[in-house]
């Protein structure tokens, strides 16, 4: 058993499939990296002046965010000012979630620059100081691993350490018999760097990892401690006994554990009816909007320079009362800005809308879009009026709002039933972030769309791995050549097409990949059944990581 060759079948090295073989691939790599980066870097300090609204829009908005400094119109002056933004502003004017999310590129800038440090400082000049022997001798000694190496004892190596240090040792000869033995058969090596720096960045890894949380806990709990709004004040309780679905009674519940007063209960219920007539509704309203935008904003007024401009000033109307209020919105309504009754400064035709009707919607009927759907949407108020006169059914699920923020955070964490899975409280989420047609779904329905999510994302990572199988074929040009010879001899023939196949390309196609699969992680997400979209989104991160870690370092790395 020998150790001090390996073949590979097409000829290829170790290290040429992993890239250490030829350095075109890399100079390729670090050229288009370059490119691309400064490119956005310019383009963007070109374009953010020209369109504030879109690099800076929170500075449109009232609020905490107009506390921020504004950045110089220049080419580079804005890198300063935005540096010196503190933490506390970050949180004021974008939240705690924004702020996690830069602390977290704050912590990978440390550890890239502390990296790149040693790896310039001390691991580069070793490894070029202690150069292959290919390099220095070619075509003597066998190779091993890519390398050629240098059989050298105790005393050769204290009588030239520097020549006779070399990058690799045969640790173990059996066919000869004879075992390393120090300092006889000692090797002298320097690979002892790799493994030393290897715990290192690990262990600066783990540290700035620990050190990041720490400060983000602490500054979390000052965040939240300082938040006094209702949706701070308020919890989500779910699996609520069938005895306790009445807001009376949940509320003597809660406030009978001494743990503070209850401001307000707002049991869910079935709301299947409501929430559809809503949709109905909306839809409705978007059609009429369609139609009234085609109608008066599809064609362009002419000016003529021999009439006054068609916009004025809108007169005063005095709103004191009732009625006058009414009048006076009925004539802003309809009068243009000139005093006159609202007439089209064109002759356009009214849009039409197709009405279906019969067998299988095969007679079709037009009729004025805008009386129709005026007509439809009156009908659809009124229907959504009278289901809000109706008391549905309760659902085991309802939002808390207590006193203080104190009395919430007390109720999340007090066991309020020892029976397993009722009255469990949690955070409630904003009213904007619940998704309220998810609320009066029954737990076993959230199960069975848990569970099957779950099964058809395991589908998914098989398929996935099918997929990128062919991907990481793409890294060696022999895995080409048998199942395209042709264009493997235009890649041999072509030293950087090759180049670029093989490192740009598979890279191209797993970015590609991996910006893509979320949207579809996030639309599995969406059918599971959860009740705020914070939880839906945390679901999707959970599946795409599960993603990029089965297909992107266990398949890449089998293979």
């Amino acid at each position: 058993m020998n150790f001090d060759t390996w073949d590979h079948d097409e000829g290829e090295t170790l290290p040429d499939l992993l890239g250490a073989g030829s350095p075109r691939e890399t100079t390729i790599q670090i050229i288009l990296s370059l490119a691309l980066g400064i490119g956005a870097f310019l383009a963007f300090c070109i374009l953010r002046p020209r369109w504030p609204s879109l690099y800076a829009a929170r500075k449109k908005h009232k609020g905490e965010s107009a506390a921020l400094p504004e950045l110089p119109n220049t080419l580079f002056g804005w890198i300063l000012p935005l540096w010196r933004i503190g933490d506390q502003q970050v949180l004021a004017s974008a939240g705690l979630d924004a702020y996690v999310f830069l602390a977290f590129f704050k912590m990978a800038l440390k550890f890239l620059a502390v990296t790149l440090f040693f790896s310039l400082v001390v691991i580069k000049p070793v490894h070029d100081a202690y150069e292959d022997e290919d390099d220095l001798n070619p075509g003597n000694g066998t190779r091993h691993n890519g390398t050629k190496h240098n059989k050298t004892k105790h005393s050769d190596f204290m009588s030239d350490p520097r020549g006779e240090m070399r990058r690799s040792v045969n640790l173990i000869n059996v066919g000869n018999g004879t075992v390393p033995f120090f300092p006889e058969h000692l090797e002298t090596d320097y690979l002892w760097m790799y493994v030393a720096f290897a715990y290192l960045f690990t262990a600066i890894a783990v540290y700035l990892v620990y050190s990041t949380t720490r400060r983000i806990i602490e500054i979390r709990q000052e965040y939240l401690g300082t938040q006094t709004t209702v949706t701070d004040k308020t919890i989500k309780l779910s699996g609520i006994p069938q005895d306790l679905q009445d807001e009376t009674r949940l509320k003597e519940l809660l406030e009978s554990l001494d743990i503070g007063k209850v401001e307000n209960v707002t049991l869910c219920r079935q709301w299947k009816a409501l929430d559809d007539a809503m949709t109905n509704r909306m839809n409705t309203l978007r059609r009429l909007e369609e139609a009234y935008t085609v109608h008066l904003g599809s064609k362009r007024v002419e000016a003529d320079s021999a009439t006054l401009p068609l916009y004025n000033t809108a007169p005063r109307v005095s709103t004191d009362h009732g009625e006058g209020t009414e009048a006076a919105e009925e004539t802003l309504g309809v009068m243009n800005g000139n005093s006159q009754p609202h007439v089209s400064p064109y002759s356009s035709t009214r849009p039409m809308a197709k009405i279906r009707s019969g067998w299988l919607g095969w007679h079709t009927t037009e009729v004025d879009a805008i009386d129709y759907y005026e007509e439809k949407l009156k009908k659809a108020d009124i229907k959504v009026k009278q289901l809000r006169q109706k008391t549905f059914a309760p659902t085991p699920v309802a939002f808390v709002t207590m006193d203080s923020v104190a009395a919430a955070q007390m109720s999340i964490q007090a066991l309020l039933d020892p029976s397993p899975m009722q009255l469990i409280a949690n955070p409630s989420p904003a009213p904007s972030d619940v998704v309220w047609p998810n609320t009066y779904l029954t737990r076993r329905s959230r199960m069975l769309r848990a569970w099957g999510v779950t099964g058809f994302i395991i589908i998914l990572t098989v398929f996935w791995s099918l997929i990128l199988v062919p991907i990481a074929g793409l890294l060696s040009v022999g895995t080409i050549g048998k199942v395209f010879p042709r264009f493997a001899e235009i890649l041999d023939a072509h030293p950087n097409i090759r180049s670029l196949v093989n490192t740009q390309i598979p890279t191209l196609i797993a970015s590609l990949l991996g910006i893509l699969v979320p949207y579809l992680y996030y639309w599995l997400s969406t059918y599971q059944g959860m009740m705020s979209q914070g939880d839906v989104e945390l679901s999707a991160i959970s599946k795409n990581w599960f993603f990029l870690f089965f297909n992107f370092f266990i398949i890449f790395t089998i293979l």
